[in-house]
């Protein structure tokens, strides 16, 4: 079984962050976050939306945006996590508004376009439906049969590694509340605590973020696509 881990690079405290999602000549889905260095100039970094549900959250699941030093506003350079360049993208059409187009070639020499837009969040808040549930243990309610929970869970972490946490998750701990964050935790009965899980639910921001600890290794999701420092703090204090 393979589990994600948590992204180690950052973006600068307090910078606004803009999430796009788009596509690879049209085929291959994208998800981005773009940082406004200066009005018109953009960095940041973009991921493989399949390689974000296999692989997680790492810094080599993202390649990362630097802008052209000749000509920031229409020419990017993509490095890996390694820092090597792998990708050129040119005639970039982007100012902070509702869309991103842009030509690219990679390090093999292929060709694509690139279209990406902004997205909003779609979701409904979920904060009525964990107030109903508060102390209750997820397997009263059913939580993970919840189609909206179960839709945005598996969208977050992929298909396997969300079965996978439905499997640990044996001996479980109650639904609390703890500064806008509703949480519950569980591990395979008899190995606590590895592995084990806790997740929560962020009422201020309507996200998800969860933790696995599996082989004494820490994996970490998060539907902002940063895990807030504070998540990390409230597990270490847990487990």
């Amino acid at each position: 079984m393979v589990v994600a881990a948590m992204l180690a690079a950052t973006v600068a405290a307090g910078a606004r962050v803009i999430r796009i999602e788009g596509k690879i000549g049209n085929a291959f889905p994208i998800v981005m976050e773009l940082e406004e260095e200066a009005p018109g100039v953009f960095s940041g970094r973009y991921a493989y939306s399949k390689t974000l549900q296999r692989s997680g959250d790492v810094a080599c699941s993202w390649l990362y945006i630097e802008p052209d030093e000749d000509d920031p506003y229409t020419r990017w350079t993509i490095k890996d996590c390694h820092g090597k360049a792998v990708e050129w993208w040119y005639d970039v059409r982007y100012t902070g508004g509702a869309t991103l187009s842009a030509s690219m070639r990679n390090v093999r020499g292929k060709h694509y376009e690139v279209t990406a837009g902004t997205t909003e969040a779609a979701h409904e808040s979920l904060t009525p439906y964990y107030r109903q549930h508060l102390g209750e243990y997820v397997f009263e309610f059913k939580m993970w049969d919840d189609p909206l929970v179960n839709a945005r869970l598996s969208a977050m972490m992929g298909e396997a590694n969300f079965a996978y946490l439905r499997e640990i998750y044996q001996v479980e701990h109650p639904v609390e509340y703890h500064k806008g964050l509703f949480w519950s935790s569980g591990f395979v009965a008899h190995q606590c605590c590895d592995p084990a899980v806790l997740w929560a639910y962020d009422s201020s921001n309507n996200s998800f973020y969860v933790w696995i600890r599996k082989d004494d290794n820490d994996y970490w999701w998060s539907e902002t696509g940063e895990v807030p420092v504070e998540f990390q703090w409230f597990v270490q204090s847990q487990f």
